[in-house]
């Protein structure tokens, strides 16, 4: 697993079916059309405390515990910056698997991120934005692009790795569309790739962070 911010899914799916009756004849009407595009959500997106679960091949059970939460200005590589508090668990049949409490680092006015710091499982480590592409400010569905490229520190600061972000945005609802955050790259030697979906209003507003595939020794896992 990655030390990388993580997110959660929850599909968002609805469908109504209305009947009229009168005079002997009914009708339904065509289903709305998808939402087609949306305002760029503001960032960082943070979320209250969100409990979701998956099912491996083994019929394993996996539970994560995810939140995040804005903190207070502290000093990052040099710059004061404003905090987010993130939280992961990760258990396999009920034991706690992989645990991570971590710091992300961020400008704002225009919101621009530093980087991370945390624990994974008790092992320290850092990273550092070396590159960032914000979202643009209207989200349309089919849209995509890069948004940011990190290194990978250790508590020593030896490199151990570096990963990139990029985005999609996809149908869901005629009311919300899905934002997708895909992150590829490598740590400590291991190929590491990562899925996480937020289900956006056309306002903007942020209503889940809600689908997360992620890599759990070595086993892709997706959480809802």
């Amino acid at each position: 697993m990655s030390p990388t911010r993580f997110a959660l899914y929850l599909s968002v799916v609805s469908a109504s079916l209305i009947s009229g009756c009168g005079g002997g004849s009914s009708s339904t009407p065509a289903p709305q059309q998808n939402l087609q595009s949306a305002r760029a959500p503001a960032q960082p997106m943070d979320t209250a405390s969100t409990t979701l679960t998956a099912t491996d091949s083994s019929g394993n059970t996996w539970t994560v515990i995810y939140s995040s939460t804005t903190g207070e200005m502290a000093m990052f590589n040099g710059q004061n910056a404003n905090t987010s508090a993130i939280g992961l668990t990760i258990s396999e049949n009920g034991t706690v698997v992989a645990t991570e409490d971590s710091t992300a680092y961020y400008l704002v006015s225009p919101y621009s991120p530093l980087g991370l710091s945390g624990t994974t499982s008790g092992t320290a480590w850092s990273a550092i934005i070396t590159s960032y592409t914000p979202l643009p400010s209207t989200l349309t569905v089919g849209a995509s692009g890069p948004l940011s490229s990190a290194t990978y520190y250790d508590g020593m600061m030896n490199m151990i790795g570096s990963l990139t972000e990029t985005y999609t945005v996809t149908a869901n609802s005629p009311t919300s569309l899905f934002l997708n955050i895909d992150a590829a790259g490598s740590i400590n030697g291991v190929q590491e790739t990562e899925t996480l979906t937020y289900s956006i209003a056309s306002d903007g507003t942020v209503q889940g962070l809600v689908q997360a595939q992620i890599t759990v020794n070595g086993t892709t896992l997706t959480f809802h």
